[in-house]
């Protein structure tokens, strides 16, 4: 922690404590380590050489080979990396391949769930001057390959919930608990929460993340 850390809420702080001890448990495609793993290829992708190699070309323009740890099969590394680093430009043609090329759709929906999940927690840290927080032990056991079947093709890239106001919460709720995992996340970050206590209203709130998002270019 720095000497500048701001202040924490005790309730924020556990509730990230709790999405990183939700991580680490078996989720319905990755198991504990799996997920963790994930978490650790999320936080590595900023720094990634590869990545930084195809930034000022397309993303399949050059061939190499993503920084990480070896416990991931190479195609969830790039789904990750992608992800993380480079989300404003993935295309159908890229989300295929990456299928084609063996990741179920099940198992990239909870990748997106966890590795937006852990940015959450973890820029969050960085934003209040707190070191990255320490990721828990894995919990042993296999994933439940929990899936909905209350889903359709509506021609997105992947089955969509039948109901649904928002496109985000359909195509997450393929995977239950990814859905789970990652608005229980988002909810104590953002204006969601019943409890939740802000020192700026919906509207100041809306305005700061519309800023972030185009500062970052994100499709927000």
């Amino acid at each position: 922690m720095t000497a500048t850390a701001l202040p924490v809420d005790r309730r924020t702080s556990a509730a990230h404590a709790a999405t990183l001890e939700a991580i680490a448990a078996p989720g319905a495609w990755w198991n504990g380590p799996d997920r963790l793993a994930i978490v650790r290829a999320a936080r590595t992708a900023p720094t990634c050489s590869y990545c930084a190699d195809r930034d000022e070309l397309s993303p399949a323009a050059i061939d190499g080979e993503h920084d990480n740890d070896g416990v991931l099969p190479p195609i969830a590394v790039e789904a990750i990396h992608a992800i993380r680093n480079d989300s404003g430009r993935l295309t159908r043609r890229w989300f295929d391949d990456v299928i084609d090329l063996g990741l179920l759709p099940e198992a990239y929906v909870e990748i997106v769930a966890i590795t937006a999940s852990s940015v959450i927690v973890d820029t969050f840290a960085q934003g209040v001057g707190l070191d990255m927080p320490e990721l828990p032990e894995p919990v042993n056991g296999a994933p439940t390959l929990e899936r909905s079947d209350d889903v359709e093709d509506a021609g997105a890239w992947l089955p969509l919930a039948r109901e649904g106001r928002a496109n985000i919460l359909r195509s997450l709720a393929l995977v239950p608990s990814a859905l789970r995992l990652f608005f229980g996340t988002f909810g104590r970050s953002y204006y969601m929460a019943p409890d939740s206590r802000f020192a700026l209203d919906r509207a100041q709130v809306e305005l700061v993340a519309a800023r972030v998002s185009a500062v970052n270019e994100c499709f927000y």
